[in-house]
């Protein structure tokens, strides 16, 4: 046996030891990240109450995101053929399996369902969470909402249940971690795409979609 087959064999009987070590060991990881030290949280990521929501409509609308508020998930599809029509849309939207969608009754709407194409005029998605201190939407990927959805349509119409708003980044992820989640990748979105790298002007639309509205449940 060379040297090399030694050392490997050692550490394989050192792990077949104790099998339980690797489960203690991710347990206590666990545990941390949900209940480890806090950093410190600017003021802006403390608001509470009505004015937690109050902050997260204003940085909304600073960062050019519209918003249609409704008391229901049952009007979610109601609010988005207004806002379509509003918007002079085709009365068309592609969006993915989330169970929230799946029980809505779209009526005349042309419902398409699966990864976001570039043809796609408006796309639908839901947040998990979102955030007040900065007015960020937080979007998990996966079948029930894929993230092309998130970037290939022309216009975004995202759904927040409005329990899901967080005051900051902190308490954001401490819930995250405790829902469960576990996506290949989380978007962060605050306000529709944006550059100024072209002479200093800024264009909305450069890399995603012109606009972006949220459809606040609750």
């Amino acid at each position: 046996m060379s040297a090399r087959d030694t050392i490997l064999a050692r550490v394989r009987d050192a792990a077949l030891a104790r099998p339980e070590a690797a489960t203690d060991r991710e347990a206590q990881v666990a545990e941390r990240m949900i209940t480890g030290p806090k950093g410190i949280v600017p003021h802006q990521g403390q608001a509470t109450g009505p004015q937690k929501l109050r902050q997260f409509l204003e940085k909304l609308e600073a960062n050019d995101t519209t918003v249609t508020r409704v008391s229901s998930e049952d009007e979610i599809a109601h609010a988005v053929a207004r806002e379509l029509r509003k918007r002079n849309l085709p009365a068309a939207i592609r969006m993915g399996e989330d169970p929230m969608f799946h029980a809505q009754d779209w009526g005349s709407l042309d419902v398409s369902r699966g990864p976001g194409r570039l043809e796609e005029p408006v796309t639908l998605s839901r947040a998990q969470f979102a955030i007040a201190e900065t007015g960020t939407l937080v979007l998990t990927s996966g079948p029930d909402n894929p993230v092309t959805l998130t970037f290939l349509g022309e216009t975004h119409f995202v759904v927040l249940r409005t329990e899901d708003l967080r005051s900051g980044f902190e308490d954001m992820w401490g819930d995250f971690r405790k829902r469960g989640l576990d996506p290949r990748t989380v978007n962060m979105v605050s306000g529709p795409s944006r550059s100024a790298d072209i002479g200093q002007v800024l264009q909305l639309g450069a890399h995603g979609p012109v606009a972006l509205h949220l459809f606040m449940v609750g």
